[in-house]
Parts: C-alpha cells; structure tokens; sequence
C-alpha cells in the first residue's frame, strides 16, 4: 500500500481544481449553501428560544401580580378593613382594577358569593398571558371572621 503525503494530495487538490472551471464554481456554491442553511438554523433556533423565553417571563409577572395582589387583599380581609358580607351581587362584584407600570398589563380583582363563603380571584394580564390567582373564604360560625382555602 503506497502512502500518500499531505503535500501531494493538496497538490492533486489544486490541479485538478486549475484544470476544470466548473468544478471550482460547483465546489464555492455547495459551500456557500451549506454556510447560509447553517446560518439559517442557527437564526431560527435563537430566535424560538427567545420567544419562549419571553412568553415565561411574561407568565412569571403575571404569577407575581396576581399572588400579590391576593395577598394584599388578603390582609385586608384579615384584619376586616375590607368587610365580604358586604359583597352580595351574585355576580360578582369588582373590588378593584389596576393597570402597573409593566407593558400591556392590568390586574383585577372580583369577590362572588358562594355558598356560605366568598370566592376571590385576581387575574392578572401581562402582554396577553394570564394567571389567576383563586381563594376561597368560608365563614368561621357566625362571626366577620373568615378564613382562607387557596384554590
């Protein structure tokens, strides 16, 4: 078996390359379309997992809204500055409406009666994902005092 040195085949390479003209054009247009369909993937590839990373952004801040602001309304039941057996629409009636200082964003917040007790949902909206935030307060005995069952 006859070894053949880099030299020579680059050699071979080369003339076969200066010989044929079309075989040097065929050669640069596959590797140019090799080189654009790699950009290409590439350009598609980076640009899903940023949209994905985006819309799970936007979620998250939702998530926060919406959890803090049943939070507060919360503390608020709690310690009885916002009274529920105030709230008798069937319906459902709207204790408050925000617009934050985030981008296409608003949170608002409904009690409905149920029941012996009251469902609260916050729903926040960022930039078109929504998270709603549910909890449910039942009446201890007959008193104001409620407490809170997270849905």
């Amino acid at each position: 078996m006859r070894r053949i040195s880099k030299t020579s085949a680059g050699r071979r390479a080369a003339d076969i390359l200066k010989g044929n003209d079309g075989t040097s054009i065929v050669l640069v247009t596959i590797i140019a379309i090799l080189v654009i369909t790699a950009v290409v993937i590439l350009r598609m590839s980076t640009s899903s997992l940023l949209a994905g990373s985006d819309r799970q952004y936007r979620q998250d801040q939702a998530y926060m809204l919406a959890t803090s602001m049943g939070n507060s309304l919360d503390n608020l039941i709690v310690t009885k500055t916002i009274r529920l057996t105030d709230y008798t629409n069937p319906n459902g009636t709207v204790l408050i409406t925000d617009t934050p200082s985030l981008p296409k964003s608003s949170v608002t917040a409904t009690v409905t009666p149920s029941g012996v007790g009251y469902v609260l949902e916050v729903e926040a909206t960022v930039a078109g994902e929504t998270y709603i935030y549910s909890a449910y307060y039942s009446r201890a005995g007959n008193s104001d005092n409620f407490t809170r069952q997270i849905l």
